[in-house]
Order: C-alpha cells, then structure tokens, then sequence
C-alpha cells in the first residue's frame, strides 16, 4: 500500500500541465512525501532551498515563490490548503505547518529578512487572509536610522483565525484561541483560550474553546 501511495503521489505531482515549476539558480528541493500537489507553481530564484512535505497533505492551487537562499518550507502530516501563497524573499526564512491544519481559502504567508511563521497543529483559517513579517520597506528615523526591523510570528495550536484577518509582524497568539472576522493582529497574547478580536485585536472573552463541528 505505501509503495502504491508513493507511485500515485509521484504520477500525479509529476503529471504534464498539473503543476508547474520555475527554478533558476541553485533550484529547489521538494520531498513530498505521499502528499498530493494539484495546480500549484513553484516559483524559486536562489539556492539551498527546500520544501518539505509529511504525510498525507493535500493543496490545491498554490503557489510556493521563494527568492533568496537557504529558506525552507515545512508542511506536516495531513495538512490542506486552497489557493494559498507562500512568499519568501532574502535569506534563512522558515514557514512551518504543523499537522491537521486547514486552509480554506485564499491565503498570503509573506515571510522576509530572515524570519519564521510557524503555525501550530490542528488550527482552522478562513479565506481573505493575510500574514506578514516584515513591511516590505523602511521606515527610518531623523538620524536615518532603520527602526522597522521584521520579527517572527507565531501561532500556537488549536487556533481559528477568521474572515479577513491581518496577522502583523510580531505576533503570538497562543493555544486554543479564536480571532475574529476583519481583525488586525498586532502584538504578543500570551493567554491561551481566549478570543480576540478590533482593529486593532484586544480579548473580548477569555476561558473559550473551540470545535470544528457544530453541535
């Protein structure tokens, strides 16, 4: 059976006009690993990178574009996205997927100057959603002097980020937490089990959980 699995992940990763690949420089290895890529591009201009794929995840109409070197993209077991972008640019960045976590729509993960988004096992994202680590620019002050510098952003396990959420550079959200519908994410929450939600994000209500079904 796990030879099979292998040959049917291979046939269809590899099939013509599937997916699509762009490499130059140094190119990009993927392990994939028995998961499943359906019309997705991998776009990569550096060397040393790598995309790394557990068991069993399934993702539909990505895109992985990397332009830099020694970045890595790790997926664990049982992962699915739809239609998300991982975007990497400068050097030793890392985007990392914890096990059973769902995308369900349209997602951008901007991850830059050397930092990392992790994101724990089990967490539930909506559509319309945006991550990023760095602005992309600088901002300086009067003696120009850079005072923008990217931070890494991390998401615990068990979390459920709605509808249009903007997670920021710097940001914790801890365990078994919800963010509501529209939010801007901009700081450390170090409580677990709590939801928040504003523009920007503050807890609204703390000793919650959630499930993935309605009951």
């Amino acid at each position: 059976m796990k030879k099979l699995l292998h040959k049917l992940s291979f046939i269809i990763n590899h099939f013509p006009f599937n997916n699509r690949r762009k490499i130059s420089r140094g190119g990009v290895k993927v392990n994939y690993n028995n998961s499943i890529l359906i019309r997705c591009k991998i776009i990569c201009k550096g060397k040393g990178n790598k995309i790394e794929f557990e068991k069993g995840s399934l993702f539909k109409n990505c895109i992985f574009r990397i332009s830099g070197d020694n970045n890595i993209i790790k997926i664990g077991q049982k992962v699915r996205a739809n239609n998300v972008e991982f975007w990497i640019e400068d050097n030793c960045n890392t985007i990392s997927i914890g096990n059973n976590t769902s995308f369900c729509g349209k997602l951008h993960l901007a991850c830059t100057e050397g930092k990392s988004i992790t994101i724990g096992k089990d967490c539930l994202f909506s559509s319309e959603i945006v991550f990023r680590t760095g602005d992309s620019h600088s901002i300086i002050d009067l003696s120009a002097i850079r005072i923008n510098h990217a931070k890494d952003i991390i998401i615990g396990d068990h979390v459920w980020i709605g509808h249009r959420v903007l997670v920021n550079k710097g940001v914790v959200i801890s365990n078994n937490s919800v963010v509501g519908t529209g939010s801007v994410v901009t700081k450390v929450f170090n409580d677990e089990n709590i939801i928040i939600v504003g523009c920007p994000a503050k807890i609204v209500k703390n000793d919650i959980n959630w499930l993935g079904k309605r009951i």
